[in-house]
Order: C-alpha cells, then sequence, then structure tokens
C-alpha cells in the first residue's frame, strides 16, 4: 500500500509521523479522487436532495460503498443529532467498511459498526454501518428511525430476506416521514 518515495527515514518518523501521516493522507485522497464514483459526487447529493429514494448503480470497486456515505457526511447529514446509516449484508463488510470510511474521513471515532454480537457504536458516531438485521431489530423500537437522516441499503440486489423486509418497511417509513 506504501509507495516507493524518496522521504527519509528521519522524515518519515518527524513528530510523531506527521510527515509520513501526510503522505498517507494525500495517496488516500489520489486514490479516492481516482473512484469512478468520486466525479459524480454533486449529481449524487443533488439526487438525494430532490429524492426521497434513489438507487445507485456501479461496477463493483466503483467506490458506491465507501465514497456515499462520505458525501452524505461533507453535505451536512449528520446535523441535528442525526446519523448516516449503512447496511452491509455480511458482517465482516460492515466492519472493514465502517474501518475504511473513519480512516478516509480521518475520524475513526465517528464512523462505527454493529454487528450481531458486537458493536463500535458511541455518542460520537454519526456515520453506522451495520448489518441487516441490526437495523430490523431498531425498528422494533423506533419504527420511524427518527436518529437516521439517510439510510444506504448496499448490495440490494443480493436479496435476502432481510434486506427485502427493509425496503418494503423502508419505502412505508419514507411516505410517512414525508409528511
Amino acid at each position: 500500500m506504501w509507495e516507493k518515495t524518496n522521504l527519509s527515514l528521519v522524515g518519515a518518523l518527524d513528530v510523531r509521523g506527521s510527515i509520513a501521516a501526510q503522505y498517507f493522507t494525500n495517496t488516500q485522497t489520489a486514490a479516492r479522487e481516482a473512484l469512478p464514483v468520486y466525479c459524480e459526487e454533486q449529481a449524487i447529493i443533488e439526487a438525494i436532495k430532490e429524492n426521497p429514494v434513489i438507487i445507485i448503480h456501479g461496477e463493483t470497486g466503483s467506490g458506491k460503498t465507501t465514497q456515499v456515505p462520505q458525501f452524505l457526511y461533507e453535505a451536512g447529514f449528520t446535523q441535528n443529532d442525526k446519523i448516516i446509516g449503512i447496511t452491509e449484508p455480511r458482517r465482516i463488510a460492515a466492519m472493514t467498511m465502517a474501518a475504511r470510511v473513519g480512516e478516509e474521513l480521518n475520524m475513526p471515532e465517528k464512523v462505527s459498526y454493529h454487528i450481531r454480537y458486537e458493536k463500535t457504536v458511541s455518542k460520537d458516531t454519526e456515520i453506522k454501518f451495520m448489518t441487516d438485521g441490526v437495523l430490523l431489530k431498531e425498528l422494533r423500537h423506533d419504527f420511524f428511525l427518527t436518529k437516521y437522516s439517510a439510510i444506504i441499503i448496499d448490495e440490494a440486489h443480493e436479496r435476502s430476506v432481510f434486506s427485502d423486509v427493509l425496503i418494503g418497511l423502508l419505502s412505508r417509513i419514507v411516505r410517512i416521514r414525508e409528511k
């Protein structure tokens, strides 16, 4: 993941790794900007603001899972104590995507995950990755999902009982919340 550079060993170890961290951040930013979905940020945010439900289709590896939550965060969707929720069909995906997005935003304390027997959610959480089942359980206690400003159902095309039920319930919730 680290590319060869002309950084000296002294420079790379300077002041708590600040030069190395800056290099990593610059490399990370370049990688993020190279993703196909990155150049669609404006169109995606406009579509989300104008429509209660949108579908984003793109190739595997295009950046949908990692970038769209960041677009929403940067567009202010976590204001007023609201959070952005992303469901994943698999636990490992929820965990790894939370780590990746937290790292890319350079705010790991604001990005968490919640899977069946484990969670990193705190009062500071603003972006939450979770399994479909976790969101279904939350619906039992808060049917209108009042703490969420946006819900992303990732990998919806994989069609599971959980994701199908979620989509059905969310379609009703969206209509009620619009009123």
